[in-house]
């Protein structure tokens, strides 16, 4: 089943969107990360979750997650996850550009991503919703995404352990029947997650020094409280 690669790519999976544990199914576990899904009242296309636990520190993550120009080593299918300018100290705009498998031709977006902390449990969302897409001029040979949400969430266990979330959902465009988009998409929070857990895990991945050199993790780490 080769396009399973796109159709699983094109369901960017990058917060919580509010919903209640009730709300979810589990799909199973994969390699270590658990797999949930859930319908919206009205919408064709599901909401897919993954959750695992990774042996490193809090700020680790978020030095990976907070640059989106190293998504393309570890997000699964990625080509380029790019910061675009902005006059906005409290959001951000990337583009990004997902791989395609033949016939099937790539697919694109421009997203606002934005970075909230709970207070109580620490716990950090980086959320990602399709947003002015008049920024990058649509590109030849790529489906442009119009409607898309994704969010990470990275929540503190212990000293050197961490729980990342991964959830979303994108409408992919182009004609792909949303029940064959359903029935492969969850190959992208376990791939996904499994490449991050491997990155944060090998030692000398992580360069905690981009948090003071990269502008929007910079600007995010000064609203961020770290666990003592």
């Amino acid at each position: 089943m080769r396009l399973s690669h796109c159709f699983a790519a094109i369901l960017i999976a990058f917060g919580s969107i509010g919903a209640s544990a009730a709300d979810w199914q589990s799909s199973g576990e994969t390699n270590g990360v658990q797999l949930y899904s859930k319908s919206e009242p009205g919408e064709s296309l599901k909401y897919f979750k993954g959750v695992t636990r990774i042996k490193a520190p809090m700020k680790n993550v978020l030095a990976v997650i907070l640059v989106r120009e190293t998504f393309p080593e570890w997000f699964y299918n990625m080509l380029e996850d790019s910061t675009l300018p902005t006059d906005n100290p409290d959001s951000s705009y990337c583009y990004i550009w997902i791989k395609g498998v033949w016939p099937t031709d790539d697919r694109d977006t421009v997203a606002r991503v934005t970075v909230n902390q709970d207070p109580q449990t620490l716990a950090v969302a980086i959320t990602a919703k399709s947003a002015e897409q008049h920024r990058v001029p649509t590109k030849k040979d790529r489906v442009r995404i119009q409607t898309l949400y994704s969010g990470f969430t990275v929540k503190p266990i212990s000293a050197d352990e961490t729980e990342v979330q991964l959830e979303g959902m994108a409408d992919p465009a182009g004609n792909i029947p949303a029940f064959v988009t359903n029935m492969v998409a969850s190959d992208l929070p376990a791939k996904t997650l499994v490449n991050l857990r491997t990155r944060l895990e090998t030692p000398g991945k992580v360069d905690l020094s981009v948090l003071d050199k990269v502008p929007f993790a910079q600007l995010s780490m000064q609203k961020i409280k770290l666990p003592q």
